[in-house]
């Protein structure tokens, strides 16, 4: 979770600084807005965009490694007593539960303001404007406001200024603002930590603002009274994080916003940024390998067959053929599957025992495995006796068990070749079981 957190809140940070510096200060709204609505859904969905950049290259050894490894990247063999104490916090845990803390406090608070929002639009007057909206009078509300397709206004307000105010709060419905601050309200919960969000959240309702304001101005109502009735309702109590307030944003911001020259329309072509952006992300979280789990060795050389007697096979089995039997789809295959399927035994974990383990099979005219034999096992050549040499063979056994059970679950494979025929060929290669 603090991983996803960690990259969603760099993606967040990347686009918004590279918005703010390229069009914050422009008069296209809409686009803005598009923008930063763009810049919320990429932060929540490019983190969890799996990509690889690499593919696993073609590999005589095999490495299996222990599955902890995988989540934990250390491999720690816990005593008796150590299980006997008490293990402190680590500061992944610590972390997760401040995370965690602050999520619960930013949805309690907003389940409160929302809750007595309900409460005041339950005690008003109503009745429909033209457009279909829901107006909800009320007294002594200070501040008027719309959320969805319902608006608030104070009785006041609605005597004296119902023209200014009906025609900014249409605009906000009309434009679909509040389905932007939810959104916003989902990204601030899961990003609390983030002073990015918080600088995007700002800029969102001031673009709001902007657009309802040119809806205003665009009505035919003279700017001067519009910006005088701005200044009488500039002071007010705290807003609701889901609604439109006639009074949000910044009111020189909104003010000069109203006389600034239009930017150039070849200007928009700036948001192209966006993208490359977030190809870059995208990128920064690309998983280096396509098979975490299985690595090679430096030795390149190919797996080849091995000169070992078959004891239960019928008829007679190359030992040298001009073609190897090969698995489904090649030796990259071959890995991936024994990521998926091989697993490093806890007991050969507990006596740390690591090493190469030799596996033999036969593969007949049909690509079936039989014969599935290991020849050879690791620790064969460790000096023990007593208890030590029961605990080196029970994790030896282990292994052996293992690495059975893995090849035993392989799909048939592709049967080698002499001579241009199909013949039933013996095939050994080892698999090195490695501590980290």
């Amino acid at each position: 979770m603090i991983t996803y957190v960690y990259k969603s809140a760099l993606v967040l940070a990347l686009l918004y600084s590279l918005y703010y510096a390229c069009l914050s200060r422009d008069t296209f709204h809409r686009l803005n807005r598009l923008c930063l609505i763009s810049i919320m859904l990429a932060s929540m969905v490019l983190p969890l965009v799996h990509i690889t950049t690499s593919s696993p290259r073609a590999m005589c050894e095999i490495v299996a490694m222990p599955t902890a490894y995988l989540s934990e990247a250390t491999v720690v063999t816990a005593s008796d007593e150590s299980l006997e104490a008490p293990t402190p916090p680590s500061w992944e845990a610590i972390l997760t539960a401040i995370y965690l803390a602050g999520i619960a406090f930013m949805l309690l608070t907003t389940i409160v303001q929302t809750w007595r929002m309900v409460r005041m639009m339950q005690g008003g007057l109503r009745h429909t404007d033209h457009e279909g909206n829901t107006i909800i009078l009320c007294r002594g509300l200070g501040s008027s406001f719309s959320i969805f397709r319902w608006i608030v206004m104070d009785v006041d307000d609605y005597e004296h200024h119902r023209r200014y105010i009906l025609t900014h709060e249409q605009a906000h419905i009309r434009h679909h603002h509040t389905l932007d601050l939810i959104l916003l309200e989902v990204v601030k919960t899961l990003q609390w930590c983030n002073p990015f969000v918080w600088f995007l959240s700002r800029n969102l309702k001031t673009i709001h603002e902007y657009e309802a304001d040119e809806a205003v101005i665009n009505q035919g109502i003279d700017a001067k009274q519009y910006q005088q009735l701005l200044v009488m309702k500039a002071v007010g109590n705290r807003l609701q994080p889901l609604a439109n307030n006639f009074r949000r944003g910044s009111l020189k911001q909104r003010i000069t916003m109203m006389y600034q020259k239009k930017t150039n329309r070849w200007m928009m072509l700036k948001a192209l940024f966006i993208l490359p952006a977030m190809g870059l992300a995208l990128y920064a979280f690309a998983s280096p390998e396509a098979v975490p789990s299985i690595v090679g060795s430096t030795n390149n050389a190919p797996a080849t067959t091995a000169p070992v007697t078959s004891t239960n096979a019928k008829g007679h089995v190359e030992t040298r053929p001009d073609v190897n039997p090969t698995f489904p789809g090649g030796e990259e295959e071959l890995y991936k599957f024994l990521a998926q399927h091989l697993a490093y035994p806890q007991e050969a974990i507990a006596t740390a025992l690591e090493g190469r383990c030799y596996c033999q099979f036969v593969v007949d005219e049909q690509g079936n495995l039989t014969d599935v034999a290991v020849v050879r096992l690791p620790g064969e050549d460790r000096k023990c006796t007593g208890e030590e040499k029961k605990k080196l063979e029970k994790a030896q056994q282990a292994i052996k068990q293992e690495t059975l059970r893995v090849v035993g679950k392989m799909p048939r494979w592709v049967p080698g070749k002499k001579k241009g025929k199909i013949v039933k060929c013996k095939y050994c290669f080892p698999i090195n079981f490695r501590l980290h």
